[in-house]
């Protein structure tokens, strides 16, 4: 009984990380896709973001269903990123993911929200849940995963954040995940 009860909730606790595992890992390589831009540096295209700025060092950040407040603190950062790593030519993204039925409502939303970050420095893009890219980027869409955030240079992925949390302690692991990459 002991066993069987020990073994179940090994089971039970494997599912829950595997619910909780989104997106590219350590060493994968991002690949082009080509969401809405509605502010940014790609403002009103659909222009391929690691097409765009090639090897440079960026960051991308996928939202489904993340608090506003935790994505502007998240964005935020990575504008004084932008400031701090001008020289290595540092680039971001948050790219927003929305039901393709809602695209007018999100691009409007997104709009709004990047007028709050207060600089055109971090892209804002929309891209439909059933775009390619959202599997090819292996974004979980379990209603659990918040945001995926990918730190990569080269078009290789060197850290990999799921629900991160823009607290001190989140800010301070992007950074140095940013400083790694602007080395």
């Amino acid at each position: 009984m002991k066993k069987a009860l020990i073994l179940a909730s090994s089971v039970a606790i494997a599912a829950s990380a595997l619910a909780f595992n989104s997106g590219l890992n350590k060493g994968e390589r991002v690949s082009p896709f080509h969401p809405t831009h509605v502010a940014g540096p790609l403002a009103n295209t659909s222009n391929c973001f690691p097409c765009t700025f090639q090897n440079r060092p960026q960051v991308q950040v996928w939202v489904n269903g993340d608090d506003a407040k935790n994505v502007l603190a998240i964005a935020k950062a990575l504008d004084k990123a932008s400031v701090k790593h001008e020289g290595k030519e540092f680039k971001s993204m948050i790219v927003w993911i929305t039901d393709p039925a809602n695209m007018d409502a999100a691009k409007a939303a997104a709009t709004k929200f990047a007028k709050q970050i207060g600089s055109n420095r971090v892209d804002v893009s929309v891209i439909g849940r059933n775009d390619s890219a959202v599997s090819q980027y292996k974004i979980n869409l379990d209603s659990g995963i918040k945001n995926t955030v990918f730190a990569y240079r080269n078009w290789t992925v060197r850290e990999k954040m799921v629900n991160f949390k823009a607290d001190k302690a989140g800010i301070e692991a992007l950074n140095g995940a940013i400083d790694a990459l602007a080395k």
